[in-house]
């Protein structure tokens, strides 16, 4: 049955999205940097050639149909929270001139985006990885609680839900918490 809400049709377009994505990237990347002398049109071919040659591969285009809903929920938080600076009182010159001068904004927004392309990555080319290590094998290892599984998201779930893991990410953070607290600059 047909519903309002329905977008199964959508999904016999599932290579637009990357398409548009990955033409917007190089066009960018190609005219920021002026690698073709900042010619639009030697640039648009070359951002085109590249998009056509990239949904060719549909590890791809699952790769970024995984990418873009979290990247679009990641900026919306990123305006929210601008917008909640500028509720409570501060000024685009205040924002403006907090992101040109701290670096730790631009490594956290770099961070993020490499925790999504990793993810991203695990879950296109996870499983298929797992079941290639596994090629042959017949018995599993602990398999209740270990992670010699034949599962990737088991094995996910049983590497971040161990102890030392844990403690081991516990103890990250509050290293690089004290590592900036005590190297930042004095107050004036």
């Amino acid at each position: 049955m047909a519903t309002v809400l329905d977008l199964s049709l959508l999904q016999a377009f599932d290579f637009v999205f990357p398409f548009i994505f990955i033409w917007a990237i190089v066009f960018a990347i190609l005219q920021k940097t002026g690698a073709t002398g900042k010619s639009i049109g030697i640039d648009s071919v070359i951002s085109t050639v590249v998009a056509f040659m990239s949904i060719l591969s549909p590890a791809i285009i699952q790769m970024i149909n995984f990418m873009i809903p979290w990247f679009a929920v990641t900026i919306i938080f990123f305006i929210l929270l601008l917008l909640v600076f500028r509720v409570f009182g501060a000024k685009d010159e205040n924002i403006f001139s907090a992101l040109a001068s701290d670096k730790s904004i631009m490594w956290v927004i770099i961070g993020i985006g490499l925790v999504i392309v990793f993810a991203a990555f695990g879950n296109v080319f996870g499983q298929s990885f797992t079941e290639q290590a596994f090629q042959g094998e017949t018995t599993i290892v602990n398999a209740s609680t270990g992670v010699a599984t034949t599962s990737f998201q088991a094995n996910i779930t049983g590497i971040l839900a161990n102890p030392k893991v844990l403690g081991m990410i516990i103890l990250f953070a509050i290293a690089v918490f004290a590592i900036a607290l005590l190297s930042g600059s004095n107050a004036k």
